[in-house]
Parts: structure tokens; C-alpha cells; sequence
């Protein structure tokens, strides 16, 4: 793969952000789920995903840029060597494949529950759009995310917006949410951490190309920082909003499409076309991800396993949207806490070797 270099902070801070959106992210139940439980904790805990997004994501991208990476393979070796690295390396490939039928199967769900469509044509819509703008290269794919990025930012804050303004935060909701028991863990820093963790396993293959084609290192830091801003601010308007409208909003399985519809009908069902671009801009980056590890520099081999994730995630797909994120996400945090270790035990290595 030709080395252009010509990438620059806006656009890696866009792929940044559409790499992590997705399914979990637009509908609110990520946020519900990891900050919106925790009351002001979980605001806190929104500054320090803010900040470990930054922190990581510029790592791994500057890291991917020293070793020349041709795939997330290359990184998780050189941050954890070669024994634990090949555990990483293939949990993480699998962990991609794994997400890519739960973006199959949220785009189905958002069809069926927000646009009246078949499950089958939401699912296939993706897939079919992301198999195509994989395999016509990485400039597209970067080129696509960034074009979809404005539009997910402009409708989950104007949402948010309006319902925090008309529906203002007061005590009493926050002493609601007080009174839960979080789903995922009683630590509220901790479910922060496990956020970042497995967002950051999903981003690992765009942000190691970006690393690699970007014109200059300068270019990663400030597109890290607007990166992982972005999606501070984006998390943050999500949890207040939810905040805002407890507690009817939690009974609902896609908070901000409940949020969307008290807005105006119509706007409910451009939110839900809004879903499944955001939907898109991870099953795109996630299928380059497991496409780039496994044909390794082979555009035929490229082509063919394209095609083979592509269609597995539509027939795993059938199986649910709930049922498959339920399964397959709370273990990538887990197990992504030993990617952040290992990035952090590189780091400490160059600094002993005064790198």
C-alpha cells in the first residue's frame, strides 16, 4: 500500500469519532448504561473517558507511525510482545468480526423499530455499503467517515439540546438515579474505563493506519485531542439529556429516539436515519479492521474475506440486536483493559531506553 501521507488533524479526529460511534452511542444506551447510572459520578467519569480517548488514542497512533504499521497485528506485538501479543492480536480480529454482526443486527433493530422497514433491509443496506467502501481503499473510507461525522454531532446535540432545555435537570432526578443499582459494576470509574477499553479495540485498526498515513505527528496529537473532545462533548449532551428526562426515559431500549419523537415526529424518523449512519461509520471501519489483518497486503485475499465477514454478519445477525451486544461487549472491555496495559508497558519501555 502506497504511503501518501497527506492526512491531516480534521480528518483523523473525524475517523476518531466515527470509529467509536455506532449502534450503542446514537441510541443512548452505552451512555445510560456506563455514565448515566452513576448520577454525578458518572459525569465525572465522562472527563475521564475524555481524557484516556486522548491519552490512548494518541498513543497507539504515534506508536503505529514509529513501527510502520500494516495492521493492528504489527502494534499489539510491539506493545505486548510476541506471546501475549498473539492472544491480543486474535481476540481482537475475532472481536471485530464479532461487532460487526452486532452493527448488522442494531441496523436491523433501528429499521424495524424507527423506519417501519424489514430487519433484513437495514442489515443488508450496511453490510452492502460498508463491502464496498472497504475494498475501494483506506483514503475512501477515511474520506466517508469524515462526511458522515458533522451530521451525527449536529443531530445527537441537537437533541440533547432541546431536551435539556425543555425538560431542565433538577435534583430529584439525579436522586432517582441515585437510588438504581448500575447494571455493569458498583465502581463508577471503573465503568469508564471499560468503556474506553473496548471502543479503543474497535478503533485500534483505523487508528494504527492513521498513525501511519498522516502527514505529520503533529497532525495525530491535534486530531486526538479534537477526537476525543468530540466524543466528551458528544457523551456528556447524551447523559445530560437522558439525565433530564429520568425517569421515563429508562424504559426504553433506544433512549435518544424517545427523545428524537418529543421533538417532532418526522425528526424521530430523520433520527433514525441519523442511527444508521452512525451504524455505518463503525461497521466500515470495524470490517477494514478484520480485512486488513487477514489478507495482509493481498487485494484478492482483501476482496474474498470482505465479502465472507460480510456475509456471516448478515446471517449471525438474525439472532438480535440485544442478544448479540449483550454477549459480546462487556468481554471486549475486560480483556481490552490488557491492550491499555500493554500500550502503557511500551511506553515505560522507551522511557527506560531514553526513546
Amino acid at each position: 500500500m502506497t504511503r501518501t501521507k497527506q492526512i491531516t488533524a480534521l480528518p483523523i479526529a473525524a475517523a476518531f469519532i466515527g470509529t467509536v460511534v455506532g449502534a450503542g452511542f446514537a441510541t443512548g444506551q452505552e451512555i445510560l448504561q456506563f455514565f448515566t447510572f452513576y448520577g454525578l459520578k458518572g459525569i465525572i467519569g465522562i472527563g475521564i473517558a475524555a481524557f484516556l480517548f486522548f491519552y490512548f488514542g494518541f498513543s497507539i497512533m504515534r506508536m503505529a507511525r514509529e513501527q510502520k504499521a500494516d495492521s493492528h497485528r504489527d502494534l499489539v506485538t510491539y506493545t505486548a510482545g510476541p506471546g501475549i501479543g498473539i492472544f491480543l492480536d486474535w481476540f481482537i480480529t475475532i472481536s471485530f468480526l464479532g461487532v460487526l454482526v452486532v452493527m448488522a443486527a442494531g441496523a436491523g433493530a433501528v429499521a424495524e423499530e424507527q423506519l417501519n422497514l424489514p430487519q433484513l433491509h437495514g442489515s443488508l443496506v450496511i453490510i452492502i455499503l460498508a463491502f464496498f467502501t472497504v475494498i475501494s481503499g483506506i483514503h475512501n473510507i477515511i474520506r466517508a467517515i469524515g462526511f458522515v461525522v458533522p451530521f451525527l454531532l449536529i443531530a445527537v446535540l441537537g437533541v440533547a439540546i432541546y431536551s435539556i432545555l425543555s425538560d431542565p435537570l433538577t435534583g430529584q432526578k439525579l436522586a432517582v438515579l441515585q437510588a438504581l443499582e448500575p447494571p455493569l459494576s458498583s465502581n463508577w470509574s471503573l465503568a469508564a474505563v471499560l468503556y474506553v477499553s473496548y471502543n479503543l479495540i474497535l478503533a485500534v485498526a483505523i487508528l494504527s493506519t492513521l498513525g501511519v498515513e498522516a502527514r505529520a505527528k503533529t497532525d495525530l496529537l491535534w486530531g486526538g485531542i479534537l477526537g476525543a473532545a468530540g466524543l466528551g462533548i458528544g457523551i456528556l449532551a447524551i447523559n445530560l439529556a437522558i439525565i433530564s428526562n429520568v425517569p421515563q426515559v429508562l424504559a426504553f431500549q433506544v433512549p435518544m429516539a424517545f427523545l428524537a419523537s418529543h421533538i417532532n415526529p418526522l425528526f424521530a424518523y430523520c433520527y433514525g436515519f441519523i442511527l444508521l449512519l452512525e451504524i455505518y461509520t463503525t461497521a466500515v471501519s470495524i470490517l477494514y479492521g478484520f480485512v486488513a489483518r487477514i489478507s495482509y497486503r493481498n487485494n484478492l485475499k482483501r476482496f474474498f474475506w470482505a465479502a465472507v465477514a460480510s456475509i456471516g454478519a448478515l446471517l449471525a445477525a438474525r439472532l438480535g440486536f440485544a442478544r448479540v451486544i449483550g454477549t459480546i461487549y462487556p468481554v471486549m472491555g475486560f480483556i481490552g483493559l490488557f491492550f491499555l496495559a500493554s500500550i502503557l508497558w511500551a511506553q515505560v519501555r522507551e522511557y527506560i531506553a531514553g526513546k
